[in-house]
């Protein structure tokens, strides 16, 4: 469900009133009819393959946990996911496999290890895999964490209605505001690296790492706020990870998900760090590769994957030599040399081929001020006004990271509820200005990672 379209914007409030008006008893059935519905609308043979897929686990759930066969029925699950995600997604890739997938198979090995219950509920298990909030990019939900929820008597309160509404605002505001606006920009340089040149393919790197973190991030506030006004609380999946002063850092904060997913899942299996050094790393490597085969079938995607994975096992390397644990570079360095290095690494990300990301990677040494500085200006269109937007833009987004999550007691004073509503309300504005000058130049606002 793209939730940048007019269908969720109308259709949402509507849900969230009859989720509270209805008896609590049809609460699962409603919301698992509403999933569907906003999945189907995209693709109604998606549908039938979210469908099947819940079915295989769900029984494979209950074998596993009865005891008979319990190895034959995880492999065959596990099989079963991986071959429709690796089949399917590199074809004709259904909106969301890959999250649905990574959730369907923890699902299946917390069974089997004994750390949860099989859910005995056809109802709750498919309400579990399908909950529309985060169906389609995440978080990649566990089932200890949401399935008892789902299945939870909740009762409406202020505070989730306020907090819900303010995670989905910013959402829509890094969504609308910032990524849409900076990928005009992006996709100038990335078409055309030897016109931008050094300055212009530096800047355009740039406002890609910014454009790709509030794109992710902004669908994954929707979601938890869409969820939280319903009394259902999604995990974090981003904890400022611009502010990382290390590799390891930035992937505790970036797509924590799917992070955790790897360690519990790949990492830990294979041994994580307790077989020895070179075990270690090639652990590290091996999740590193996966995660980027997880993103897409392309070279890049592999390659920015094993770029990362170098870079963690550059960091345990250094961690072996300093033995006294004392930090090897000041907080400030650390941070420069982080985003230094997580900026190279989405060139290939961004790129459309390897080929694609060598041509922006040689820029700044081989044409570093490109046709000059006002040129390269005027090629990405930064003048005039736009330099006012751009500017604007960069420090609304900054003082919106700023700001808490949970909004409701900065509400509880007159002033506070005051200065509150100021913010609601030009948010609002920007965002609906800004969306509809999306809208009319007819530019595309579908989530980056739809694509996974």
């Amino acid at each position: 469900m793209n939730f940048i379209s007019l269908t969720f914007v109308f259709s949402f409030p509507v849900v969230v009133l009859l989720y509270w008006k209805i008896p609590w008893k049809y609460r699962e059935l409603f919301l698992l009819a509403v999933s569907y519905f906003f999945y189907i609308k995209e693709s109604s043979w998606a549908g039938g393959l979210l469908l099947l897929t819940t079915a295989i686990t769900y029984l494979a759930g209950i074998a596993v946990e009865k005891g008979r066969h319990r190895r034959a029925w995880l492999i065959l699950a596990v099989t079963v996911c991986l071959e429709f995600l690796i089949g399917l997604k590199y074809s004709v890739p259904p909106v969301g496999i890959s999250f649905y997938t990574f959730q369907t198979m923890a699902y299946v090995i917390d069974v089997y290890r004994g750390e949860i219950s099989a859910e005995k509920s056809p109802l709750s298990y498919a309400l579990f895999v399908s909950f529309f909030p985060q169906l389609v990019a995440g978080p990649i939900e566990r089932a200890g964490n949401l399935l008892g929820q789902l299945k939870e008597k909740h009762t409406m309160r202020g505070e989730n209605l306020l907090n819900g509404f303010w995670l989905m605002l910013r959402g829509f505001y890094k969504k609308v505001v910032v990524a849409d606006y900076l990928a005009v920009y992006v996709d100038k340089v990335y078409a055309a690296p030897q016109d931008a040149g050094g300055i212009g393919t530096v800047l355009g790197t740039a406002f890609f790492a910014v454009q790709i973190y509030c794109d992710f991030s902004g669908y994954t506030d929707i979601a938890r706020g869409a969820a939280r006004m319903m009394g259902i609380r999604l995990m974090e999946n981003f904890r400022h990870p611009y502010r990382a002063v290390s590799i390891q850092d930035f992937w505790k904060r970036w797509h924590i998900s799917l992070t955790c997913w790897f360690t519990d899942y790949v990492y830990i299996p294979l041994g994580g760090n307790r077989r020895g050094f070179a075990k270690r790393c090639r652990n590290v490597l091996i999740v590193f590769l996966l995660s980027g085969f997880w993103h897409g079938a392309s070279w890049n995607f592999v390659v920015w994957g094993l770029i990362h994975g170098i870079y963690m096992v550059g960091a345990i390397c250094l961690s072996q030599i300093r033995k006294d644990k004392k930090r090897i570079l000041h907080p400030v360095a650390g941070w420069i040399l982080t985003l230094l290095l997580v900026n190279i690494a989405w060139v290939f990300f961004r790129a459309p081929s390897l080929i694609g990301a060598w041509r922006i990677l040689q820029q700044p040494f081989v044409n570093p001020l490109g046709s000059g500085i006002a040129e390269t200006m005027s090629f990405l269109g930064i003048r005039g006004f736009a330099i006012l937007r751009l500017l604007t833009t960069g420090i609304s987004w900054l003082i919106l990271e700023r700001l808490p999550e949970e909004i409701d007691k900065n509400c509880q004073t007159q002033k506070g509820f005051c200065m509150a509503a100021v913010i609601f309300v030009v948010m609002v504005t920007v965002i609906e200005f800004s969306w509809l000058g999306r809208m009319a130049s007819g530019g595309e606002n579908a989530f980056i990672y739809f694509r996974f």
